[in-house]
């Protein structure tokens, strides 16, 4: 599919997204996206501006969107609202220019330390919002301590909800994941509702342990426990890598053994699920592949259960 002046809007088309007369809102294909977190636009330029309120990378959208036939690479730039040094606001630059200005390590640090105070700041989750929203999704097993619950947590359209907090361990620096939530133990109907702090590539949230070398490699914090409360069939470590970017990016563990790959139905879930089950073959795993029926999630599986062991 080729795109020019108009790229953003037929972009924003595609995704099913809707259009406010000079930028559109659509849900991100990186990511596990329930809500409308990519924005997408046209620079003065021509040149497609996007940005992913939720977090995910240029790089990561473009390569989504080149994966599922919306656009060809060709005049791209990156948009520098998503960290808006003195003086850059509203404009963009280049990831290359960003480097070239020192501007990237900067921000990196900033949000590395941003992560980890509000790691510390955190509370342990029993007994907090955040188990209890956990516990609205049918979430019963033991809560890992790389959650924790924010009563009072910063989102970047400026306002503050309590929150989840997940440690991201395996990555080059510290970062958290957070997920905001409403006072009633719901997640927050505010866009987006999940946001990642710090650089999260290569790691993940590991949500269970187990002695033995069994992996199982899921996109979502929620889908991970879902599991974790009886959905597999034996024990095994459980990680949610966070975005099919982090999927695809994930730094398995040196000591080889048998992973599962637990990925969602969409395609961009698919996509990833494969590229990494791949990449773990090559590396010497045994791997297999698990995933929900059609119109499922591991959560939906889940809550179905819950019912049926009830009745």
């Amino acid at each position: 599919m080729s795109f020019n002046k108009n790229r953003a809007r037929e972009i924003t088309t595609a995704l099913h997204g809707q259009w406010f007369g000079n930028y559109g809102l659509a849900r991100c294909p990186v990511h596990n996206d329930n809500r409308p977190s990519l924005s997408l636009s046209d620079g003065k330029d021509g040149r497609l501006l996007a940005c992913c309120h939720a977090g995910c990378s240029f790089d990561d959208i473009i390569h989504e969107l080149r994966c599922i036939g919306l656009i060809d690479g060709a005049g791209l730039h990156y948009d520098r609202n998503v960290i808006e040094p003195e003086g850059l606001k509203g404009h963009s630059i280049s990831k290359q220019a960003m480097k070239t200005l020192g501007l990237e390590d900067e921000t990196s640090a900033r949000k590395t330390e941003a992560a980890r105070k509000l790691w510390n700041e955190a509370l342990p989750i029993d007994g907090t919002l955040a188990a209890r929203y956990l516990h609205g999704r049918g979430i019963d097993c033991a809560l890992p301590d790389s959650l924790r619950f924010h009563c009072n947590c910063r989102h970047p359209s400026g306002s503050y909800y309590p929150a989840m907090i997940a440690r991201v361990d395996g990555c080059d620096a510290f970062a958290v994941h957070r997920t905001y939530l409403s006072p009633d133990g719901r997640k927050a109907n505010v866009v987006p509702a999940k946001a990642m702090l710090g650089r999260v590539a290569g790691g993940a949230v590991r949500l269970a342990k187990w002695r033995g070398n069994r992996l199982v490699i899921c996109e979502g914090i929620e889908t991970g426990l879902s599991l974790a409360c009886g959905l597999l069939l034996e024990p095994a470590n459980i990680w949610a890598a966070l975005s099919t970017s982090g999927m695809k990016a994930l730094k398995l563990p040196k000591q080889i053994g048998q992973l599962t790959v637990a990925f969602d139905g969409d395609r961009a879930g698919q996509i990833a699920g494969t590229a990494l089950a791949r990449n773990a073959k090559a590396h010497g795993w045994t791997v297999k592949v698990s995933q929900p029926p059609d119109g499922y999630d591991f959560n939906d599986l889940l809550v179905d259960y819950r019912k049926g062991g009830a009745a």
